[in-house]
C-alpha cells in the first residue's frame, strides 16, 4: 500500500515537471507564443529563457507567494484578525491544530525545485546558435537563486530555526534534492531523508552565494533575480541562522549598492500605488490579468473590501479576511473613535486619530459589504489595472536596514554597536514621518523589531521573526496564546509524502 501510494506520488510530481516545460511562457516577450514545445523548450536560447522564467511563474501560485506565504504569517502569528467574512483565514488566525502551510506548500515548492533542477543539468549540455556563456551564467545564477528561495521557505515552515529549536520535538530539516527527476523510474528510486536543519540553510547560503558572484545590479530589474535582491536574501538568511556578522555584512553590501532606493516620508504612500515601489528589490510580477488569483484567494481580497485607496464611494470588491488586530493598530499608531478597545473593534470601524507615522495611511477602514467594516491593509489594491492584481513582494530595502540594526542591537552579537544599530533605526523612522529615537540597550533591541513589525506588517514576516526568536505568540484580546513549545508552531509535513517514503520523519504531535 504505501509502496503504491509512493509511486503515485512520484508519478505525479515528474508528469507536472514533463507539462510545465509545455506551458510556460516568455515574459521577456521574446515570443508571443502562448507556450514551448517540450522537445524545443531546452534546444533553443528562447526556449530555455522560457523555462526559467516558468520557474518564476511557480511562485505567483496562491499556496506560495501569491497569498500563503504573505498571508498566512500574518494570521498566525499577532498581526492578523480573522473577520470570518468568507471562512477564510479563520482557523490559521486562531492557530487551530493542523491549520497551518497546507502539504500544497510542500509539494509546490518541491516541484519548482525539481523544475530548477531540471534546467540546471541541461544548461551546461546545450550547444545552440545564440547561447553564449554569459547566457548559460546568467540562467544559472537565476535558477540558483530561486532554488535558494524555494528552500528557504520549505525550511522556515517545516521546521525550527538556528538556535530556535525544542530539541525534544526537533525532527531537523528537510530533505535536499539537487538533480532533475524525468523518469518515473528516477521517481521511484527518489527516497530522501529531512536533512539537518544546518545543512539546509548550508544549501541556501551556497546558492545564493553562487547567484550573487554573477547576478549584476539592476540586472533585468526588480521581476528578475538580481544582484542587490540576493545580498539582501543573503542577509536576512544569515539573520535567521543568528549569524550577526555575515548578516551585517550582506547588509552592508546592499545598502551600499541600493540603499538610495529607500522612500521618504512624502513618498512612502505614493510608492505603494505605483506599479513597481522604488524599495522593492525583488518580487514576483502580476503582469496581465490572466494571472489574476481572483476574488476568494488574491492578496486584495484576503485584506481589504475596498477596490481602490480612499473608499473609492465605497464600493464593494473583496472579503478583508484578515484585517489589523488591536496590537498592531497600536502599533502603526491608529486609535479608533472611543479607543481601540475589543467593543470599538466589533462595531465599524472610525479611525479617531493617527500619529505622524505615513505606514498607517495604509490601513483605512473598508466597506460594509460584507458586514461590520474593519481597518483594513490596502498595500495590495490592484495597482496593475485590474482588481486583485497586484505585485507579490519578496524583500524590500527597508527590510535589510532594519536586518542590520537588529544584528547591531542584539545582546552578544559580534557586531554590536549600539550607536550604528540606532542610526539604521533612525534612517527608517525619519523616513517614515517618526522622530528620531534616543535608546539604549534592550529598549534598543525591541524598537527595532517593533519597528520591523510595522514596516513589514502584511508582508509575511510576522511568524517567522517571532519563531526564529523563540517567543510566543501573545494574541490578546483576540485568541489565546501559543507558546513557542506547542506543536503548532510547526506545519505537519504532507501525510502523503510521510506514507509515500518511510524514511521521512513527521513533525512531532502530528
Amino acid at each position: 500500500m504505501i509502496k503504491m501510494k509512493n509511486i503515485f506520488l512520484k508519478l505525479s510530481l515528474v508528469a507536472m515537471v514533463v507539462s510545465s516545460f509545455s506551458a510556460c511562457r516568455d515574459a521577456l516577450d521574446i515570443d508571443p507564443r502562448q507556450s514551448i514545445d517540450a522537445t524545443l523548450a531546452l534546444n533553443t536560447k528562447d526556449g530555455i529563457s522560457a523555462a526559467v522564467v516558468s520557474v518564476y511563474s511557480r511562485f505567483k501560485s496562491t499556496r506560495l507567494y501569491g497569498r500563503d506565504l504573505i498571508a498566512i504569517p500574518e494570521a498566525l502569528a499577532d498581526n492578523g484578525f480573522a473577520t470570518n467574512k468568507s471562512g477564510r483565514l479563520l482557523s490559521e488566525a486562531n492557530n487551530v491544530f493542523r491549520a497551518h502551510f497546507t502539504g500544497t506548500h510542500w509539494s509546490a515548492c518541491y516541484n519548482g525545485i525539481n523544475q530548477a533542477n531540471l534546467i540546471l543539468d541541461i544548461i551546461p549540455t546545450v550547444s545552440a546558435p545564440g547561447i553564449t556563456s554569459a547566457d548559460q551564467a546568467s540562467w544559472t545564477a537565476q535558477l540558483r537563486f530561486l532554488r535558494a528561495l524555494y528552500y528557504f521557505d520549505l525550511v522556515k515552515v517545516y521546521s525550527y530555526m538556528p538556535g530556535a529549536t525544542v530539541p525534544a520535538q526537533d525532527k531537523g530539516g528537510v530533505p535536499i534534492v539537487l538533480k532533475g527527476i524525468n523518469t518515473s523510474a528516477g521517481a521511484l528510486e527518489l527516497l530522501p531523508t529531512r536533512a539537518p536543519i544546518d545543512d539546509v540553510y548550508a544549501q541556501v547560503i551556497a546558492d545564493l552565494l553562487a547567484a550573487e558572484a554573477v547576478l549584476t545590479n539592476p540586472g533585468l530589474g526588480a521581476n528578475f533575480a538580481n544582484k542587490a535582491a540576493a545580498q539582501a536574501m543573503l542577509s536576512r538568511v544569515y539573520l535567521y541562522m543568528k549569524d550577526y556578522a555575515k548578516s551585517k555584512e550582506w547588509a552592508d553590501k546592499c545598502i551600499t549598492l541600493a540603499g538610495s532606493k529607500l522612500s521618504n516620508a512624502a513618498g512612502y504612500v505614493a510608492q505603494w500605488r505605483n506599479a513597481a515601489h522604488q524599495e522593492t528589490l525583488f518580487q514576483f510580477v502580476l503582469a496581465s490579468n490572466a494571472e489574476n488569483n481572483g476574488v476568494n484567494e488574491s492578496l486584495q481580497t484576503s485584506f481589504t473590501t475596498l477596490t481602490a485607496p480612499g473608499g473609492a464611494l465605497l464600493a464593494t470588491g473583496g472579503f478583508g479576511d484578515l484585517v489589523p488586530t488591536i496590537s498592531l493598530m497600536n502599533a502603526l499608531g491608529i486609535t479608533l473613535t472611543g479607543g481601540n478597545t475589543t467593543v470599538n473593534f466589533g462595531l465599524n470601524a472610525a479611525i479617531g486619530s493617527r500619529t505622524a507615522d505615513v505606514r498607517n495611511l495604509l490601513y483605512e477602514p473598508g466597506t460594509t459589504g460584507r458586514g461590520a467594516s474593519k481597518v483594513e491593509c490596502t498595500k495590495y489594491i490592484g495597482k496593475n489595472g485590474f482588481i486583485n492584481l497586484d505585485n507579490l513582494p519578496v524583500v524590500r530595502i527597508a527590510e535589510v536596514y532594519l536586518t542590520r540594526a537588529e544584528a547591531m542591537s542584539t545582546p552578544g552579537s559580534s557586531v554590536f554597536s549600539e550607536s550604528a544599530a540606532l542610526a539604521d533605526l533612525n534612517t527608517i523612522a525619519t523616513n517614515r514621518g517618526l522622530t528620531a529615537f534616543s535608546l539604549t540597550g534592550s529598549a534598543l533591541y525591541e524598537e527595532v523589531l517593533n519597528q520591523r513589525r510595522i514596516e513589514l506588517a502584511f508582508e509575511g514576516h510576522r511568524f517567522f521573526d517571532l519563531k526564529r526568536l523563540g517567543r510566543n505568540l501573545i494574541k490578546a484580546p483576540h485568541y489565546n496564546p501559543v507558546e513557542f513549545t506547542d506543536i503548532r508552531i510547526l506545519a505537519p509535513l504532507p501525510t502523503s509524502e510521510v506514507d509515500g517514503n518511510q524514511k521521512i520523519v513527521q513533525n512531532a504531535g502530528y
